[in-house]
């Protein structure tokens, strides 16, 4: 004698459902379908850039095998040479984007900064990353001090860290820097 299991949403024996419907007031089914609706929005959009970037590649690797055919052995040689040139020249650019990475985060463990803040001061080389974390101690202005800083303990505003953030993301970057905002704190120029 088999006995019905418990669960009142299935059976996993026949795989169907219970008898009680599950409902949502008109508001409930409102927001539901709403949220339904974002997400299904935002993913046929996905899909439609991605279904563009496929045909792009599409037509580049037809157009590149087009010229392919008609070069000599000579100059396919030549081409693949560029080819893997370009590939290891990528491969390093990107290398030496991780190195300063790690340079960077170095750098702001030494002087006690989140590294969350690496975004805001890394520079294309450690002489820039440098004086990027010495612009709040030097030369600075009235907001950079923390005085008037939206992103400083004392000056928090989150409508200002907008509105300058929005005007000239170069000065938020470097109030951020400055004010040192605790990383589990939301904040606007947050990555």
């Amino acid at each position: 004698m088999s006995e019905e299991p418990k669960n009142p949403e299935t059976n996993p024996e026949n795989g169907k459902q219970s008898e009680e419907p599950v409902t949502f007031t008109d508001e409930q089914q409102a927001k539901i379908d709403e949220l339904i609706g974002q997400q299904h929005a935002k993913w046929s959009k996905k899909l439609d850039q991605q279904q563009a970037d496929f045909k792009q590649k599409l037509v580049d690797a037809q157009k590149q095998a087009e010229e392919r055919a008609k070069m000599t052995a000579e100059q396919k040689a030549e081409a693949d040479r560029k080819q893997r040139e370009a590939e290891i020249a990528k491969q390093n650019q990107k290398l030496a984007t991780q190195i300063q990475e790690y340079k960077t985060k170095s750098m702001l463990l030494d002087k006690g900064i989140s590294p969350d803040m690496l975004p805001l001061v890394m520079g294309a080389d450690e002489d820039s990353t440098s004086d990027n974390l010495t612009t709040g101690s030097n030369n600075t202005s009235p907001l950079e001090t923390g005085i008037d800083n939206p992103w400083s303990k004392d000056g928090w505003n989150l409508t200002k860290q907008t509105e300058i953030y929005n005007t000239d993301k170069e000065q938020a970057q470097k109030l951020i820097a400055s004010a040192q905002p605790i990383s589990q704190s939301f904040y606007v120029g947050k990555q």
